[in-house]
């Protein structure tokens, strides 16, 4: 359930993000603004694993596309929603099935 969820479980720091070399600080601010907008998008009906799934994606995505360095806050929010979007179909379909 949403309220079970923590958001300090998952924020970062400069030196966790040491291999975006020279920009550290900007990745690590980044990443913690974009979850706190998982937590402001978040509804009641948002389920711990759900919010989990979208956090692990969206570090993954951090990882694996550091041209996300260059999103403006609005794209953050943007980006969030979209991947909160999709974690709420895809639990949608499979209940489905």
């Amino acid at each position: 359930m949403y309220s079970e969820f923590d958001i300090q479980t998952y924020l970062v720091s400069q030196s966790d993000m040491a291999f975006f070399e020279g920009e550290e600080e900007v990745a690590a601010d980044q990443i913690n603004e974009m979850l706190h907008y998982i937590v402001d998008f978040s509804t009641e009906e948002d389920s711990l694993v759900q919010l989990e799934e979208v956090v692990r994606r969206v570090l993954f995505e951090w990882i694996e596309n550091p041209e996300l360095l260059e999103l403006d806050s609005e794209e953050m929010q943007i980006f969030i929603y979209e991947q909160l979007a999709d974690v709420r179909q895809q639990e949608f379909n499979d209940d489905d099935d």
